[in-house]
């Protein structure tokens, strides 16, 4: 099969190799599967029946049917040896269940056969309807209902919605309708386009007294007349020689005018009115015109193929394809491509075969990032990276030369401090300089919490004010309709309202931090916290690290909430990333699953019972104790993109609100975080029973509120 079909089987895209595997399977039904002429009926009594007439070397000629009995006159027959006839009585026997079974459904409704609008020299118009005739033909007496000349997008309507069974096409278009269960069975041939797999090709075509256009380049910021947009055999085709050559084909032309249909002649015709600076027309359209017409226009780029004996601007492509859907009649494949292959010339230079290579396709479409390759429109962090890669040095540069001044600084106190111990006035002089100092470093420490603060503000606002775009594109759905629904009118101006007040709380509470207004005797719900932070989390860290929450219901304690928000948020993160680095580290300990668990409890070591206990644990690797004692050291850290700033933080907020942050090693390696914080209002006594919430990697974290 490798031998056959190398292309098919090195193709590693989504949607080609599908493609190919159908093509392969088809033609091995067509080489092995025996003749669907005879088949031996269930009344044993030696008569056949035609669950699907085929033609033999003269298809026009009909074939005899047995209905209910009787049998129409034959024509004599040769004598037959004995191996004929044991040979013949073998052949009967081999029922054909795939055609039976077409042939059950096809008397229930016809068969639907239908051509994409194409504009094509007259005798390819001919071989198609003869095409379409002949694919009749086989299939009597069984109806069929032909479609002539359908726009693309009623055709892309009738193949989702499953109203037809056979389509003629191009290969763009086959290939696009894939997903939809899409099975190409023959492509066209011609004396022009003699090779299936290289058939299809774009002509950019300009004025012949146009001198200033030489190449694809020299388009940039031109005018294109082309067909429509989703024209795969000439547009599509075209936009790929942009696209390889590194423009964006979006963007390249300063206008693009489209006729609405295929037909060349029509988009030619603009350059004639200097209404457009190139036209996209079919490879081998030109070379069907007189010769006065070849004179108005030069080919840009030309080229020259052997397997395509016309002068052409773009890389060649599969020709026009007759596709079968997996929706329509199991053996309607078999019919149709046993019956067009078995013709030798289907119109005078025309015949079909099988294309065996879709890959050009796949790619163009990849070049393009459409179709099937849409996805890769969305900017990955690379490609992030490499558009602001300057900024990024940028940023980097000045993290260092931040780093640098603050060592800098250290080493100037050591030594002033050094100097000003030999006299009291220097003493003194050295702590007034301590004192100044240690503000400037209240205040580094305030602009830092206040950028971490930013991040967490900047994700609060997304949602109201998501909320309300949502809200406001209903409302112009609802006036668009009449009559008016007042009532959904209302709830849409109520979400609105309540995502502005949502918003206008969260600016206040930040400018209430900016102006030292920050209070922290509010009451906050431990909880509530611990959600808004799991929602920071990325999806793909939660599905690689299991997480486990215990703790006590309605327990509350008082701060600021942004402020405790915070310090959770650095600690939580820590714990996740520390337990997924320790997960994809081959010296780590393989037995144990990645996981992160959160306890909240009332202090046991609080004779008064006023505090209470956050026990943040992650499992990990073992550290060294140089590393431990580096956890709260400012400015040093294990992360590539981290600061150093993280732990210092939130040792700040939990002393700002009256608590304390201690860590501890784990056994098993790892790290135990302990926050201990002021409690608010009246709790259980502590041997209340906890409430305890877990989940592996998808844990089911409760929407915010809009």
């Amino acid at each position: 099969m490798s031998v056959l079909f190398p292309s098919c089987i090195r193709q590693r895209s989504r949607l080609l190799p599908t493609l190919c595997r159908r093509t392969t399977l088809l033609l091995l039904v067509l080489a092995f599967t025996p003749s669907l002429a005879a088949l031996p009926n269930s009344t044993g009594t030696g008569q056949t029946r035609l669950a699907f007439p085929v033609p033999t070397a003269q298809p026009d000629t009909p074939t005899n049917l047995v209905h209910q009995g009787h049998q129409e006159p034959q024509p004599a027959q040769e004598p037959r040896s004995a191996s004929n006839i044991s040979e013949s009585a073998h052949r009967a026997h081999r029922t054909d269940a795939l055609s039976s079974a077409t042939a059950q459904i096809f008397q229930n409704r016809p068969l639907r056969v239908g051509i994409i609008s194409l504009w094509e020299q007259p005798v390819t118009t001919e071989a198609l309807m003869n095409t379409l005739e002949t694919i009749e033909k086989a299939f009597a007496p069984y109806s069929v209902e032909i479609y002539p000349r359908i726009p693309s997008p009623k055709l892309e309507h009738l193949i989702e919605t499953g109203n037809i069974d056979v389509f003629i096409a191009s290969s763009g278009f086959s290939m696009r309708m894939s997903p939809h269960g899409v099975l190409p069975v023959a492509t066209l041939i011609t004396d022009l386009q003699p090779n299936p797999n290289t058939g299809v090709a774009t002509t950019f075509l300009v004025r012949a007294d146009e001198e200033n256009i030489k190449t694809i380049a020299d388009l940039k910021d031109k005018r294109l007349s082309a067909s429509y947009a989703s024209a795969f055999m000439s547009y599509r085709t075209g936009l790929g020689e942009i696209a390889v050559r590194g423009y964006d084909p979006e963007h390249f032309f300063s206008d693009i005018h489209f006729t609405g249909d295929s037909e060349n002649a029509a988009i030619a015709s603009r350059l004639d009115t200097h209404k457009a600076d190139v036209a996209m027309v079919r490879a081998c359209w030109l070379e069907h015109q007189p010769p006065e017409v070849r004179a108005r226009y030069r080919v840009l780029e030309p080229r020259e193929d052997p397997t395509l004996h016309c002068i052409h601007t773009s890389r060649t492509y599969p020709n026009i394809m007759v596709s079968v859907l997996e929706g329509s009649a199991p053996g309607a494949a078999h019919v149709i491509a046993r019956t067009l292959l078995s013709i030798k010339e289907i119109a005078p230079g025309h015949h079909w075969g099988v294309a065996t290579d879709l890959r050009p396709v796949n790619r163009l479409y990849r070049e393009l990032k459409i179709e099937n390759f849409a996805y890769l429109r969305d900017i990955t962090f690379k490609d992030w990276l490499t558009k602001n890669l300057a900024w990024c040095v940028l940023a980097a540069a000045m993290i260092l030369g931040l780093a640098f001044h603050s060592w800098r600084v250290g080493y100037l106190v050591r030594v002033r401090t050094a100097e000003l111990e030999a006299s009291i006035e220097e003493e003194r002089k050295s702590q007034f300089r301590l004192e100044e100092m240690r503000g400037r470093m209240e205040r580094m420490q305030k602009a830092t919490i206040v950028g971490q603060l930013s991040n967490l503000i900047a994700h609060e606002l997304a949602q109201p004010l998501a909320a309300v775009q949502y809200y406001l594109d209903g409302m112009k759905t609802l006036l668009s309709r009449q009559p008016l629904n007042t009532a959904m009118l209302e709830k849409s101006r109520i979400g609105i309202e309540q995502g502005l007040e949502r918003t206008k709380a969260i600016v206040a509470k930040v400018r209430g931090y900016s102006r030292n207004q920050t209070r922290r005797d509010r009451t906050v719900s431990l909880k509530t916290t611990i959600d808004n932070v799991l929602t920071a989390i990325s999806p793909e860290m939660q599905r690689s690290v299991a997480f486990k929450c215990v703790s006590v219901e309605g327990i509350e304690v008082l701060g600021d909430a942004l402020e405790l928000e915070l310090l959770m948020r650095n600690l939580i993160k820590n714990a996740f990333e520390a337990a997924a680095s320790a997960a994809s580290d081959n010296t780590s300990n393989a037995q144990e699953v990645p996981s992160v668990s959160v306890r909240t409890q009332p202090d046991p070591t609080d004779k008064t019972d006023r505090s209470v206990l956050i026990t943040i644990e992650n499992t990990g690797l073992q550290m060294t104790n140089a590393a431990f004692n580096e956890l709260t050291t400012p400015l040093i850290t294990t992360k590539a993109a981290g600061h150093g700033l993280g732990v210092p933080i939130a040792i700040a907020i939990a002393e700002a609100s009256g608590g304390r942050l201690t860590f501890f090693e784990r056994p098993q390696g790892g790290v135990i975080a302990q926050v201990r914080l002021l409690r608010a209002g009246s709790y259980p006594s502590k041997n209340t029973a906890g409430t305890e919430s877990s989940s592996s990697s998808h844990y089911d974290i409760p929407p915010q509120a809009s």
